[in-house]
């Protein structure tokens, strides 16, 4: 014979099974949303490592690229291997592709290259190239 439990449901055996699954499906979620706020807390902070600001880049995976190539050059790489060029207008100034709408820009010094912005390629031909923008 099925009986009422406190909660209204009704059922057989010592407590009511379907309040207690709902109970372990609450706190699942608990744990998954505390997993997720440590995980963009610790993807927040790992922006201080950064040489240039990446904040602005939509995605995780143009992120990590631009991680890639910035430690590879630093590395000593040549930007080459990145189909990076040097701007026409400023030969100072090289241009490496992060996909088709972002560029990583860096200065060619005395120290080697040396990273200064990342942008849209839309900001990337507003602003450096004189008579391309908008």
């Amino acid at each position: 014979m099925k009986k009422v439990f406190p909660c209204g449901h009704r059922g057989r055996g010592q407590h009511c099974h379907r309040c207690a699954q709902e109970v372990a499906a609450d706190r699942k979620k608990v744990e998954e949303r505390a997993e997720e706020r440590a995980d963009k807390v610790a993807w927040e902070a790992s922006f201080a490592a950064d040489p240039i600001d990446l904040r602005d880049l939509p995605d995780r995976a143009l992120v990590r690229k631009a991680r890639q190539i910035l430690a590879a050059i630093a590395g000593g790489e040549d930007y080459t291997r990145f189909r990076g060029k040097r701007l026409s207008l400023d030969r100072g100034v090289i241009s490496v592709p992060l996909g088709q709408r972002y560029r990583l820009l860096f200065r060619d010094g005395e120290g080697g290259l040396r990273p200064i912005a990342c942008m849209s390629h839309e900001t990337y031909n507003g602003s450096l190239r004189p008579g391309m923008g908008s």
